[in-house]
């Protein structure tokens, strides 16, 4: 939810100097811990305090605060007081290590691996965004790309695999149940290593091509011409950074007429219509 310019030749810069710390202390703009929300995508990608309150998260909502937390204050200081390419490299600094520490901990919330689960990992600044104060919501999500976030209700700490937030097909990138008429079904996740590497557009979607094609073919169980892979996942150098490298995958029909009924398994027998 962050927007990361990486300005490489100003990073070193934050280090030749020691400003003084940031405090430790949360704003007053912080949201409760475990409170929930009813914000759409643009609201949630705004710093804290979101529009109106709180709302019980026994009722509707489309957004849960699982985690807050605070960048390096160090750095925090010195984006503070930096101005010009000094200060935009630092930003993107904050964004990648606060997005790492939410999606570090957003499956031990949920209880499991959410890469798996119809889940969009937010993290959003706390006013006064300079001090480095960060919020992480977790938010179901109505399509691959998280693009419209969908009204719940219940809590989403624990609820584990089996919590019904399974992906399973899609038609257009929309979540679609497997029994229902699609054109492409969950297959697993690939991830690029090492950690931390850096990006190249053209190196990753490269990677990530070959690895959720090969993710896909273990799945069917054969490689077919009639199946072409498909992913969601870091492609740019805003979502890369802080990321943990991982790509959803998708084995996606190359013809016009839907599919019903799953994939796994399936090895070289005609498709599911």
């Amino acid at each position: 939810m962050f927007v990361a310019l990486v300005v490489l030749a100003a990073g070193g810069a934050y280090w030749l100097s020691r400003p003084g710390k940031v405090s430790a202390a949360l704003p007053k703009a912080a949201p409760g811990l475990g409170s929930c929300w009813q914000v759409d995508k643009e609201t949630a990608g705004r710093p804290f305090p979101w529009p109106g309150r709180a709302v019980d998260c026994g009722g509707t909502h489309t957004a849960e605060v699982f985690q807050l937390g605070q960048v390096d204050r160090e750095l925090a200081a010195q984006v503070r007081d930096a101005g010009g390419d000094e200060a935009r490299a630092g930003q993107a600094l904050m964004n990648g290590q606060a997005r790492s520490a939410c999606v570090g901990v957003a499956s031990t919330y949920l209880g499991a691996d959410w890469h798996t689960a119809r889940i969009q990992v937010v993290a959003s600044w706390i006013t006064p965004r300079d001090s480095g104060h960060f919020g992480c919501a977790l938010v179901e999500v109505a399509d691959a790309a998280g693009a419209a976030f969908k009204p719940r209700t219940g809590s989403l700490r624990g609820v584990g695999p089996t919590g019904g937030l399974k992906i399973g097909c899609v038609t257009r990138s929309v979540y679609t149940p497997c029994d229902q008429p699609h054109d492409g079904e969950y297959t697993g996740r690939y991830v690029i290593t090492p950690p931390g590497a850096p990006f190249d557009p053209t190196g990753v979607r490269a990677a990530a091509d070959k690895g959720c094609t090969e993710v896909g073919t273990k799945y069917v169980g054969a490689a077919r011409t009639d199946l072409r892979s498909g992913y969601v996942g870091p492609t740019s150098a805003n979502e890369w950074l802080g990321s943990d490298q991982t790509f959803t995958c998708f084995a996606v029909a190359t013809g016009t007429d839907p599919l019903k009924g799953t994939l796994k398994g399936l090895g070289s027998g005609p498709l599911p219509r």
